[in-house]
């Protein structure tokens, strides 16, 4: 049930968009110079990683986990302060833009903060246990892991469950491990992944044209730190490979759709939430092909290479999922609508992008960058995603979900958006 409620919030914003009932509104900001936003960010980025070091649930593993935990609501209620604050310097910050050297050097602070010895989800000692069964993980035997690694049972039990994970995410797990002796060495390098991954998708978004200020409130975006290198989830690796396709999709249409596929050979997903950067593709016949391609070839290698028992994980992953809500069908629905408006080359909205995490079997705040695909084809909706991206990680992150935010914050917001609307709107018809 506590799902339906970002149901609700996303297919009402996105309703009231396609029908003109919200308008472009940022509040003012001072004419700060961009250092200035930057250090604000990396100050409560620090702030942030300090409150999780604190409450953190501390045992034998080797990196304390933030479990749902009743009484601290100053915590939480401070958590969103700060994720506010950095939406808005993230707004502060593309207006005054910034110099690159202080766009480095901010990224960088970031990025060795989130290596710090906690975490907010303990799927990264997943990804440690995929990448010791390999395929073994879509049917895990009922064997706990020995010594320190047994520190992976202790989050997911014995047996561990099945990997939904495409076999693409086996193999780079797999590599990732190979050379670290230590479960905590394991897990650090996948924050050094992910470290890697920030590093080439500003890069690549400089190739894709992608202005200066729009690539600076990406690459010193907390939300990005703290979900994809600090708790290190896989959902950037399949993004940096779909912003590849992007980039080749105008001159190479097969390629930048084998690309989508591969990109779903990590999270099956993306064969669906990848496919609007192949909107570019100027001919609707390649365009259309391209995209059945995509599709196509994301489930032969997905069934060659996952085998039935991947597929098998995932039918039982869904169907013990909420996936079968009625609301999240609808918003699962809308979703596939603005793909399918993106692919067509309709204009995008910008709260679609809250859409995209729907098309998992639940929503979670890291699936928010599932809608980069889709943001990538204008860059309003891109700036819009980047600036309210801290903010809305934070209010959905599992750890510090609480009544009073599922019940109070998260509808506030979504009738304030609102209610501004209607407000601008009166004052710029004037009296009747």
């Amino acid at each position: 049930m506590i799902f339906t409620v970002y149901y609700v919030a996303a297919l009402v914003l996105a309703v009231a968009e396609a029908r003109g009932l919200l308008r472009a509104r940022r509040p003012e900001t001072p004419p700060w110079p961009g250092l200035t936003w930057i250090v604000a960010l990396v100050v409560t980025y620090a702030a942030q990683i300090a409150l999780c070091e604190a409450i953190g649930t501390r045992g034998s593993w080797p990196m304390a986990v933030v479990q749902w935990q009743p009484g601290a609501a100053p915590i939480v209620a401070a958590f969103l302060a700060l994720a506010l604050a950095q939406s808005y310097a993230l707004l502060g910050l593309y207006r005054s833009g910034a110099k690159t050297a202080a766009v480095v050097c901010g990224a960088a602070l970031m990025a060795a903060f989130s290596f710090a010895p906690v975490l907010t989800n303990a799927d990264v000692y997943a990804y440690v246990g995929n990448g010791l069964l390999g395929r073994a993980a879509y049917a895990p035997p009922a064997i706990p892991f020995p010594g320190e690694l047994s520190a992976i049972n202790a989050f997911w039990h014995v047996p561990v469950p099945a990997a939904t994970y495409g076999p693409l995410w086996l193999a780079v797990a797999r590599a990732v491990i190979a050379l670290a002796p230590t479960l905590a060495l394991k897990m650090t390098a996948f924050r050094v992944l992910g470290v890697a991954l920030m590093a080439a998708l500003f890069a690549l978004l400089r190739g894709y044209g992608v202005p200066p200020r729009i690539v600076a409130i990406v690459a010193l975006n907390p939300a990005l730190y703290f979900e994809f290198v600090l708790n290190a989830h896989n959902d950037l690796l399949p993004v940096v490979i779909v912003t590849i396709a992007a980039l080749t999709a105008p001159s190479w249409p097969l390629v930048a759709s084998l690309l989508v596929a591969t990109a779903a050979l990590v999270k099956i997903p993306f064969a669906l939430v990848g496919l609007p950067v192949l909107a570019v593709i100027h001919k609707r016949e390649p365009r259309v092909a391209a995209v059945f391609v995509a599709i196509f070839a994301a489930a032969v290698v997905s069934w060659f290479a996952g085998g039935p028992a991947y597929f098998s994980a995932l039918l039982t992953y869904a169907s013990g999922s909420h996936l079968e809500g009625a609301v999240h069908a609808v918003a699962a629905l809308a979703a596939l609508a603005a793909i399918a408006f993106a692919i067509a080359g309709a204009p995008r909205l910008r709260t679609a992008v809250w859409l995209m995490p729907m098309l998992g079997a639940y929503t979670a705040p890291w699936y928010a960058l599932w809608s980069m695909p889709y943001a990538l084809g204008a860059r309003r909706v891109l700036v819009y995603l980047a600036i309210w991206l801290p903010f809305v990680t934070f209010l959905a992150e599992p750890a510090l979900t609480r009544v009073w935010t599922l019940a109070g914050v998260l509808p506030a917001v979504v009738i304030l958006a609102l209610g501004l609307s209607r407000t601008r709107q009166s004052l710029q018809r004037g009296p009747s």
